[in-house]
């Protein structure tokens, strides 16, 4: 996807860095889709995608020519097509029956069965996106792993309305193949066919390539964050646990001139956004567990799949590996926001929170402007950078 800019641009700056901008415009436009998906509300997809549009790090990511914006780009495409999934066998399965209809139905009428057909195409293109992902970087390993979670409980949740006996069994014998198939070997064959131009290169050498893969693994598994004085060997480490408070961004690039006119490029989240999602996701948790909303347990299982395994990484980590994760927060706080404007007061119909909704929206793209010369290498004097360095470990 890199190449791809190279081709047409050459092979210099704008060459390598015209895929990032592609790719993350084109993730904004998929966060967009999910939403509509979701909430079916024009004014909810455009909030959707404009908080996207205007949160820090998916801007910086998509200007530098490094993987984590096409990973992002990925993963939200493998949670598109797992929604278009469901929506594809909803609209096949038919009302399930009523007590009345059971030993009572007219001659010649059959029961309506539930359909559980082998072939899904969305969930096979879910399945390849994931292949995508990980062969991008092995964290996209995440994205189809919790696109399995997420497909089995759905399915179980179909048997269940539908008055099927067993359902959690009744989906392993029912959809277990179909799952293996779509979502276990879909994404090994597309994450292999990525290394056939290395078989070209090389020769089609499997050991070869096995052991190149477990050098690869060795490689992440050996690095410490520690060096032999237990000191960090890179300044701008950032355990997971730290991106959502923003603990850290990292310094990309710096240049200072002899009149103290400054310019950097950080990799900052938007503090609207990832501070927003402190409350957001306990709040979209509750929906779920209050009113059994399955788009809340959809953006639920989907942060904690694609964040939470990070807590259990031992490797160095850095703040831009959140670049995924960014745009199912943005669609936690959107969906929290929206349930907060439909909000009446009792005996009124009045929606007191409204302003509240629109400013907080408003606050995301100020922050986004705000935050913009740090973001571009826009000149500033040493006053204005400090002016935008609110904590001392953002320096």
């Amino acid at each position: 996807m890199i190449a791809a800019g190279e081709v047409v641009f050459g092979t210099e700056s704008m060459g390598w860095r015209a895929g990032a901008a592609v790719t993350g415009t084109a993730t904004v436009m998929l966060l967009a889709v999910i939403i509509q998906l979701l909430f079916a509300s024009p004014i909810w997809t455009f909030t959707g995608g404009l908080l996207l549009a205007t949160e820090s790090l998916n801007l910086v990511q998509s200007r530098t020519g490094t993987l984590d914006i096409f990973v992002a780009f990925w993963v939200v495409l493998v949670f598109v097509f797992l929604l278009l999934d469901r929506r594809w066998i909803e609209d096949r399965t038919p009302t399930p029956p009523t007590e009345g209809d059971v030993g009572g139905e007219a001659p010649g009428k059959r029961k309506p069965r539930l359909p559980s057909p082998l072939w899904r195409p969305y969930r096979f293109a879910a399945g390849a996106a994931g292949g995508a992902a990980m062969a991008t970087k092995w964290a996209g390993l995440t994205a189809f792993v919790t696109a399995i979670v997420l497909g089995f409980l759905w399915e179980v949740m179909r048997r269940k309305r539908f008055g099927v006996r067993s359902p959690v069994t009744t989906t392993i014998t029912t959809e277990g193949f179909g799952f293996v198939l779509a979502l276990l070997v879909t994404p090994a064959v597309v994450y292999f066919a990525t290394y056939i131009p290395w078989f070209l290169h090389f020769g089609w050498d499997l050991q070869r390539w096995a052991e190149m893969q477990g050098k690869a693994a060795r490689f992440h598994a050996d690095l410490k964050p520690l060096n032999e004085q237990g000191q960090p060997w890179h300044a701008y480490f950032s355990p997971a646990w730290k991106w959502i408070f923003l603990g850290r961004p990292i310094y990309y690039y710096g240049a200072f001139s002899s009149d103290g006119v400054r310019q950097v490029i950080y990799a900052q989240g938007n503090p609207a956004i990832f501070w927003g999602s402190l409350i957001a996701i306990p709040y979209v948790a509750y929906a779920w567990w209050r009113k059994h909303d399955w788009r809340a347990g959809f953006i639920i299982v989907t942060i904690v799949g694609l964040y939470l395994p990070w807590f259990l990484v031992s490797r160095p980590q850095f703040l831009f590996y959140a670049t995924p994760i960014t745009p199912f927060f943005v669609l936690a706080c959107v969906y929290a926001l929206r349930d907060l404007s439909e909000m009446h007061v009792a005996g009124s119909r009045s929606r007191p929170y409204l302003p509240l909704v629109v400013g907080f929206v408003a606050a995301s793209v100020i922050l986004f402007i705000w935050f913009w010369p740090i973001l571009t290498a826009a000149p500033l004097t040493e006053a204005e950078f400090k002016l935008r360095v609110w904590f001392t470990s953002w320096a």
